[in-house]
């Protein structure tokens, strides 16, 4: 129930200035899917550089440096860990022995209290569910295929995890989350939000639409790393079976919340709300095991869209 969006500018073609407008574009669009807090992290003169507060993305005004490279953004809902504590928020940073990372996830992960003590994670005030991830890979020592694919078979629950390194290398691993990945190869960039939907309403009225671009598919199970070259290449891991919930794959519009609202008591307008504001049927499902937070979801759809709770 949180969105990540980024950019990967490999020929430098794209100026500071729109750099920083398409960025904005990208981050406010993806507030649908939380408003909470939000950030981005890239890499300026070989650094890890991470820029996040417990705010909407629109009062961010996020820009970076004219040399930049690749920039992985997040926009949060609140489900684990309160976002007025600052490093409850992502981008989250890690470290291995090549160096800093810093990892974004979009979804909802359900062992991460039990991986906690079946790995021997060390204790940390960060509350989120997500830095579980983190903590995974640090105790590899690397980051790479090998270690994010580990990664992602020992979590357990929806997840879309991106990882920048501070070499200027972007990870995507992709659970049963959704992503939408383009490629316009004249202008050497890459640009990624949480759902088609986000990217049409980020570049709608945008200079981009005049470009040609390629969609990159990016099936579940699967990890895609593009390189400061903007080379890409591929592997897979298995993902957990989440015994925890149903959780249905993004491209399968299912009608089942629909068949089942007297069990689940979501009238038929509510959930066309929260589908609206982007919310995917498995995000639904664990809605309804918290009746308040569905409520405010609920009511947070009706002001974002109407105006009125």
């Amino acid at each position: 129930m949180c969105a990540i969006f980024g950019l990967v500018n490999y020929k430098h073609l794209l100026s500071k200035k729109r750099m920083r407008i398409l960025l904005n574009r990208l981050a406010v669009a993806s507030e649908v899917r939380g408003t909470d807090a939000s950030g981005i992290a890239y890499v300026k003169k070989g650094k890890m550089v991470i820029y996040k507060r417990p705010v909407p993305a629109r009062k961010m005004h996020f820009s970076v440096s004219s040399d930049t490279t690749i920039v992985t953004g997040h926009t949060r809902f609140t489900t684990q860990g309160s976002a007025e504590l600052n490093f409850n928020n992502h981008p989250f940073i890690g470290r291995t022995e090549e160096g800093r990372f810093a990892l974004c996830h979009n979804g909802i992960l359900s062992n991460d209290v039990e991986l906690s003590k079946t790995e021997n994670l060390p204790e940390t005030p960060i509350q989120t569910d997500s830095y579980v991830a983190v903590q995974l890979i640090e105790k590899q020592g690397s980051l790479d295929f090998d270690s994010i694919g580990e990664m992602s078979e020992k979590v357990m629950g929806s997840f879309v995890f991106t990882i920048l390194n501070d070499d200027n290398t972007l990870y995507i691993s992709k659970g049963d989350n959704p992503i939408c990945l383009l490629h316009f190869k004249d202008l050497g960039l890459y640009i990624y939000t949480s759902t088609p939907e986000i990217m049409e309403e980020a570049l709608k009225g945008d200079p981009l639409t005049a470009y040609d671009f390629e969609e990159i598919r990016i099936h579940e199970g699967e990890i895609i790393r593009i390189d400061r070259c903007g080379n890409l290449s591929r592997s897979s891991f298995t993902p957990r079976i989440n015994y925890g919930f149903s959780y249905n794959r993004y491209w399968q519009r299912l009608d089942s919340l629909y068949d089942d609202d007297k069990e689940l008591d979501i009238p038929p307008d509510d959930l066309d709300l929260l589908y609206e504001m982007g919310y995917l049927d498995e995000d639904i499902e664990i809605l309804t095991n918290d009746r308040d937070l569905l409520r405010y979801c609920i009511e947070e759809a009706r002001m974002l869209l109407y105006g009125y709770a």
